[in-house]
């Protein structure tokens, strides 16, 4: 009795184990349904706890957050990849729905810093070899 039951058991396991991997071999081979690295995630909440001074709390939830956002960030590039104007409108609307979330976590004297990190990162980057006024 014991017997069957443990190799029902260790069938079922390796039946489900192959339909994983069947799974996983075919997101593999669609770009943008993957999951998105848990480095990226972690890095992109670090770099937020040391500009923001994020709490224990705070840094976990944020962390959930970020890695919706940049899940989704990555279908949106992915699947609007031939239509730039919806590509800018869908990542518009997620950065919105973003804010909105992070004001939930952050103070908001840490939500007018994180604004401002934004500024920063949006504003085109002058190319040094361009040189001065000329």
């Amino acid at each position: 009795m014991k017997t069957a039951f443990f190799t029902l058991l260790l069938t079922c396991a390796l039946v489900g184990s192959a339909s994983a991997q069947k799974q996983q071999s075919l997101l593999a081979e669609l770009p943008g349904t993957n999951e998105i690295p848990a480095e990226r995630v972690e890095a992109l909440t670090r770099a937020m706890a040391t500009t923001l001074h994020l709490n224990e709390g705070q840094y976990m939830r944020l962390r959930e957050v970020n890695r919706i956002k940049l899940t989704r960030l990555d279908e949106i590039q992915w699947q609007t990849r031939d239509n730039v104007a919806q590509q800018q409108a869908e990542t518009l609307e997620l950065q919105a729905q973003y804010e909105t979330e992070c004001s939930r976590i952050l103070s908001p004297s840490q939500l007018m810093a994180l604004r401002e990190e934004q500024k920063k990162d949006q504003q085109p980057k002058r190319d040094p070899s361009m040189g001065g006024v000329g």
